[in-house]
């Protein structure tokens, strides 16, 4: 311990007495270890943490399969007499239903909408979770007629109510009604959304009927028995499936395929997002790669200017291994000294990538620099600090005392740890190559992204959210003529071309889709009734949109609530079921051949429109008349266009509604260019933080290759002195330096290639339209790195070139 102690005593003083040194190593090691114990802390957040709820690998997700329903994965929400059937099984000990809402609710003179959750008594019992004031549902609050309770949120219950401890038992008026405040939840609680209430999700008689059976648009979840494990589940899951199919021969279940998917819940809410963090952790990997091959290189010239005073401790009895545990020391001891400086940059990156990645990736506001993070960080900092820690110590190595002794303090060797240095800078060279390719690919993939045809022009349009409460607005007549009424004033302000409102705006995560029967014999009649996605619309939302309309026309006036039915299609649909064919006149209706509901007439064509995201196309879909729909639905997204700023309309529109309704408030007031820019949020970020690594790598082995070719020059300079006093031009020295420098450019652009077309392909599911191997990003970024370190070359160059010899050879 003792010896220890003196070793880090003797460490200490040789880095002091060395500040430049001690200042750009520690800065480099700063750099690659705080971005890996930035990226760390988050990869850790949002993958490595179990859940926080009791067991919580118990915990799954359920999805109802349907084969050829053109969703990804062919994963479905699950109805509510699916729901029923799924509580008769062998495998969970609870089961719970989880919908999504939204209530006006007025807390002072201007209304708010507030976000819901609405779950299954049986939701907090499974979870684990209990009210921190009051308490949770009780299982007949889930029966209708008893479900008017709600549960206050912490951030809720603070903001709007003052955190007032009595609150419980009080009655809250939202959508006109009253409910009865039965507790507040923890603080910190979220399962799926920024839920602000939580309401009990109770079924009627005719949720449960058998035409309901279509109508998905439940999350289901379920804690697996103590006991059993998740492939057990599955097989008992597999029977509950083949009992649906058995008991429902009417729905088509067997024609899908139909099966019940377990997820394990930490994997849904983690997503696809996986794969991009751990990339992410790839890329700082090579980052801290880089930096130690940087900090070896800065060590190996010390450990040659340091050759007579190791020979010296050498001689006088200090044996070799007592030497080597001194150099490691000393690497070892500089490594934490960048680890300490790089805690300090992860603890100021975290804030800013929290900030960021709020929106792109879950979990990641539970982000902090705990004890796991500090024990990779210890980890990561000792691998470090051994690692290029070992350069001087092979240096060190290779060479007898009494060789070095004999070479006396007139220059070092250059063999062996020339080649060492020059191995280090190809390597550092191959490693930021292999990184600046990555960013290319995902730069590349994000501007094909920003060139796909979405459907629609986002330039200059305003979108914002209402939802009719149906306890005020009871029939469709009342709620189609609150937006005629509103559309019309919208249509009347200055600066708007047009206006009309969707069920659902593109790119906003909702959809609604359901079977449809298509009139058309290009296809065998089993396959006439596709899965669509479904809208109801407004006249004026295509223009609003900026779809385009390439045959028939637009819903207009004509369309009415007691006019013939009529609908809209996209291309996709009119060219898989009318190919060839005018689909202007031909029929469709929504349901089943034998549904009640009515035929359509086309009346047009638009363009395909994205509406689940960027990279993949839609289903195929259908639109419907909006004034057309026989029951009362309230909720409606408006979509204004403007040659002007579209938030300067907001309070326009917003006075507009509360002059028809004093106790509707809008909400989710964006521009369709934010929600776009907010379905790249994740594509954009892993990409911004790709291309920083990549800026830091290009850094450091500029810096690197610097430092070689400016030491190479330096324990050159007598026979430069030396070739210039014989008549050797000033070209043929800069020839001679840059010729070492390219060879270790072009060693060190092969080395990349052959790494990045290894490592790429790991990259190649956050790719859109690029390949993995694109040639263009592998030269592009070759010639980017290529130029950086011949700039960087020849800087030392010019200086060699400039030499003079009689000074240089006088010193000698």
């Amino acid at each position: 311990m003792e010896s220890l102690l003196q070793d880090v005593r003797y460490a200490s003083r040789i880095l002091r007495r060395n500040p430049g040194f001690t200042l750009v190593a520690v800065a480099a090691l700063a750099l690659g270890i705080g971005a890996n114990s930035a990226i760390f802390s988050v990869v850790d957040a949002v993958i490595l943490k179990p859940l926080a709820y009791p067991e919580s690998q118990q915990l799954v997700e359920l999805w109802g399969r349907f084969t050829g329903i053109g969703i990804p994965d062919d994963r479905n929400w699950i109805s509510a007499p699916e729901f029923a059937d799924l509580q008769r099984n062998d495998c969970f000990s609870n089961i719970a239903a989880i919908d999504e809402s939204s209530f006006n609710i007025n807390f002072g003179a201007t209304p708010e909408r507030v976000l819901a959750t609405v779950v299954t008594p049986s939701f907090f019992p499974l979870l684990g979770v209990n009210a921190q004031l009051g308490r949770v549902f009780r299982p007949e609050e889930g029966l209708p007629g008893n479900d008017h309770v709600v549960l206050l949120s912490d951030g809720l219950w603070r903001s709007r109510f003052g955190a007032d401890p009595s609150i419980v038992g009080r009655k809250l008026i939202m959508n006109g009604e009253s409910y009865l405040i039965t507790g507040v939840l923890a603080p910190g609680f979220k399962f799926s959304q920024d839920a602000q209430v939580y309401t009990p999700l109770s079924f009627s008689k005719e949720d449960l009927s058998p035409n309901k059976r279509g109508n998905h648009g439940l999350d289901v979840i379920a804690r697996i028995k103590s006991g059993l494990t998740l492939e057990q589940a599955r097989l008992d899951m597999a029977a509950v499936s083949a009992r649906i199919i058995r008991e429902n021969p009417g729905y088509p279940y067997r024609d899908f395929h139909f099966t019940v998917l377990l997820v394990p819940l930490l994997e849904q809410r983690v997503g696809d997002i996986k794969t991009a963090l751990w990339v992410l952790m790839g890329a700082v990997g090579l980052v801290l790669l880089i930096a130690c091959a940087n900090v070896a290189n800065l060590l190996l010239v010390r450990a040659s200017a340091r050759e007579r005073e190791i020979a010296i401790r050498q001689a006088l009895g200090v044996s070799r291994g007592r030497l080597v545990i001194q150099l490691l020391t000393e690497s070892v001891l500089l490594a934490f000294a960048g680890a300490a400086a790089g805690l300090l940059l992860a603890w100021c990156a975290l804030r800013l990538l929290i900030s960021a990645a709020s929106t792109a990736f879950p979990r990641v506001a539970g982000t902090s620099i705990d004890l796991p993070v500090l024990l990779f960080t210890v980890l990561v900092t000792l691998g470090t600090g051994i690692l290029f820690g070992l350069a001087p110590v092979f240096h060190s190595a290779r060479k007898s005392t009494d060789q070095t002794l004999k070479e006396g303090t007139r220059g070092t060797s250059r063999g062996s740890s020339n080649t060492l240095r020059g191995a280090l800078v190809i390597a550092e060279l191959a490693l930021s190559l292999m990184l600046l390719a990555g960013a290319g690919l995902l730069i590349r993939s994000f501007l094909r992204l920003g060139d796909v045809n979405a459907g629609f022009r986002p330039d200059g349009v305003l979108t914002m959210r209402l939802s009719l409460p149906p306890e005020r607005y009871t029939t469709p007549q009342q709620v189609h003529a609150f937006y005629r009424d509103l559309l019309d004033g919208v249509r009347q302000l200055p600066g708007v071309d047009s206006a009309g409102a969707v069920t659902a705006l593109p790119l906003t995560g909702t959809s609604w889709s359901g079977t449809a029967t298509i009139d058309t014999q290009a296809v065998a009649p089993q396959d006439a009734s596709p899965e669509v996605d479904q809208r109801l619309i407004t006249p004026g939302y295509f223009q609003a949109m900026g779809t385009a309309l390439l045959r028939g026309r637009y819903f207009d006036q004509r369309d009415t609530e007691t006019s013939a039915p009529v609908a809209i299609v996209d291309e996709t649909l009119a060219n898989t079921y009318w190919p060839g064919q005018d689909a202007i006149g031909r029929h469709i209706k929504t349901g089943s051949r034998d549904s009640p509901n009515p035929w359509r007439t086309v009346v047009g064509v638009v363009r395909h429109v994205r509406y689940r995201t960027l990279e993949s196309p839609s289903r195929v879909e259908l639109y419907g008349p909006f004034v057309q729909t026989p029951f009362a639905l309230g909720s409606m997204s408006l979509a204004i266009h403007t040659s002007a700023d579209p938030h300067s309309l907001t309070r326009a529109v917003q006075s507009l509604v509360i002059k028809l309704d004093p106790n509707q408030p809008v909400y989710s007031v964006l521009t369709m260019r934010e929600i776009m820019s907010e379905s790249l949020a994740r594509r954009r970020l892993s990409m911004f933080l790709f291309g920083i690594f990549a800026a830091i790598a290009l850094v450091l082995a500029a810096v690197g290759i610097y430092g070689v070719v400016s030491y190479s020059v330096a324990q050159r300079a007598r026979e430069m002195g030396i070739r210039m006093a014989l008549g050797a031009h000033t070209a043929d020295i800069m020839r001679l330096i840059l010729g070492q420098s390219l060879w270790l450019v072009g060693a060190g652009l092969m080395a990349g290639i052959g790494g990045s077309l290894l490592l790429t392909r790991y990259l190649s599911s956050l790719l859109f339209q690029v390949p993995a191997t694109d040639p263009l990003t592998y030269a592009l970024a070759g010639a980017l790195l290529g130029a950086i370190a011949l700039f960087a070359s020849f800087i030392p160059t010019w200086r060699a070139s400039t030499i003079d010899p009689v000074r240089t050879l006088r010193q000698e």
